[in-house]
């Protein structure tokens, strides 16, 4: 086959990340990743995340996308094989003197025929369909690894945005317990306004704080509304229901104790768009072969086997037999440079496609060591909040006793209410920011998909002979669900 036969480039890789002492993780080349959201401990984000992998729209979009470049292999799979006409016609003849020559029936006459005949068989001398086949089994590999690369994405938003979901609801509680806390201190001063001990400016910055804190609340309602509505269309469901499983506030699921992550280079078989952005490559190495045919010869094989008779019973008569068959050979030998133009054309897409791998290869470290740092400092923030928010409590319940004493005043009162307010508010919000980074990790090393089963129309992707295209066609995905059973690949 000529052409060029695909060698990956060399990967510009850091030999190590650089791992933040906070994050507590660690480098272990043997880390599993599989189903890392179940470190989270959190029954109700197993089941929403399953319940994506079965009725996420863009995973059945994506696993449709597997099905067209499965048929498109087939379509260059069939350019080996003869393409064969099977055939009969019927035709009643006149042929005249002065158009055929002398030696032609005087009168009208019937003409009965039948047969097979090849339309045009091109023999692969020098791997012209073979290196086609080669780019479009590439192309189907992408697809799958397109695929995949949905699967991580969409197990990464799912817990993205269920965490949200649960940092919301935490902030709402917040919000409803700040306006009880509010309401003890108009009430206090409202009953002091009435014994002459506070002022009416005392009772309007009172009732004028309250208000603001009652205000907060319904937009957080309305905040949690949308994540939810949200986390449904991921789901594939219909926006609704899911609000009443989720009414009541859950904990914010947070992973303590170490994390293992792989090393840079892990990211060569991890990262599916590293994977995708390969395979696109070794498609567009293959077209350079296509396209360096085009120098050579083409030899193709054209024939025809029929049963010719002037009268419907000579259709039975095998001496009524009629065939031609032989070779035929081309060669472009001159065209004006247009076969070097369309190589050094499949040359330059080449090229940009191994800056393209290179390019996604970098980026995918460069996600995974901002994960990194952005995990570290959200962590840094949770143990700043923990460390502060038992203290500002007690000092506001002292605050509060004196205030009804009639030992501090309302401004220095209100002013502690809200720092407890930032510092709890603070709090769930690293904590919920914490969670996130976390998944944000998981989603940059980009495993997890090692042992999910593929749609049955990339199940025979990567079969060293490429899909078997004799086997009965596989189904649709949207006609056969994913799973998380079973390996392939």
């Amino acid at each position: 086959m000529v052409g060029p036969d695909y060698q990956r480039p060399e990967p510009l890789l850091p030999e190590t990340f650089r791992t933040p002492e906070p994050a507590q993780v660690r480098m272990d080349a043997d880390a599993d990743l599989h189903e890392w959201w179940k470190r989270f401990n959190d029954a109700k984000l197993d089941e929403l995340i399953e319940r994506a992998q079965k009725g996420s729209i863009t995973l059945m979009q994506a696993g449709v996308s597997i099905a067209q470049y499965r048929s498109g292999y087939g379509i260059s799979y069939s350019q080996l094989f003869p393409s064969l006409d099977l055939g009969s016609s019927y035709s009643y003849t006149l042929y005249n003197l002065a158009e055929v020559g002398a030696n032609t029936p005087s009168t009208a006459f019937n003409q009965w025929g039948y047969g097979v005949r090849i339309a045009s068989w091109e023999i692969d001398l020098f791997g012209k369909i073979r290196r086609g086949m080669e780019a479009s089994q590439a192309r189907l590999q992408a697809s799958v690894e397109g695929w995949r690369l949905a699967m991580v994405s969409l197990r990464a938003e799912v817990a993205t945005a269920y965490l949200t979901v649960r940092t919301l609801q935490a902030q709402r509680d917040l919000a409803v317990r700040n306006v009880d806390l509010l309401q003890q201190i108009y009430d206090a001063t409202k009953a002091k306004y009435k014994a002459g001990t506070a002022s009416q400016i005392d009772l309007s910055e009172s009732a004028a704080r309250l208000a603001v804190s009652k205000a907060a609340v319904p937009k957080l309602e309305a905040d949690i509304k949308t994540q939810v509505n949200g986390l449904s269309v991921l789901l594939g469901e219909a926006p609704g229901p899911l609000q009443d499983e989720l009414a009541s506030t859950g904990p914010i699921p947070l992973i303590e104790g170490e994390t293992a992550i792989g090393i840079p280079n892990d990211l060569l078989r991890r990262r599916a768009d590293v994977l995708q952005a390969e395979r696109m490559l070794m498609a567009a190495t293959a077209e350079i072969g296509v396209a360096e045919a085009g120098y050579y010869p083409d030899l193709r094989l054209n024939g025809m086997f029929g049963v010719a008779a002037t009268d419907f019973s000579g259709l039975g008569d095998i001496g009524n037999q009629t065939f031609t068959v032989g070779p035929s050979l081309s060669w472009n030998f001159f065209n004006g440079g247009l076969v070097t133009s369309q190589v050094q054309l499949k040359q330059a897409i080449a090229l940009g496609a191994a800056l393209e791998w290179r390019q996604t290869l970098l980026s995918a470290a460069g996600q995974v060591q901002s994960a990194l740092d952005n995990y570290a400092g959200s962590r840094l923030q949770v143990k700043a909040y923990t460390e502060t928010l038992s203290d500002t409590r007690n000092v506001y319940d002292l605050a509060l006793s004196r205030y009804k004493a009639g030992t501090i005043d309302i401004t220095k009162l209100l002013h502690l209410a809200q720092s407890v307010l930032e510092a709890e508010n603070g709090y769930a919000q690293a904590r919920g920011l914490t969670s996130q980074n976390l998944v944000g990790l998981y989603r940059s090393l980009g495993g997890g998909w090692e042992s999910v089963q593929l749609p049955a129309a990339g199940g025979d992707a990567f079969d060293k002979d490429g899909p078997d295209m004799w086997k009965k066609q596989p189904k649709l995905p949207s006609e056969n669900p994913p799973t998380d059973q079973g390996t392939n690949g």
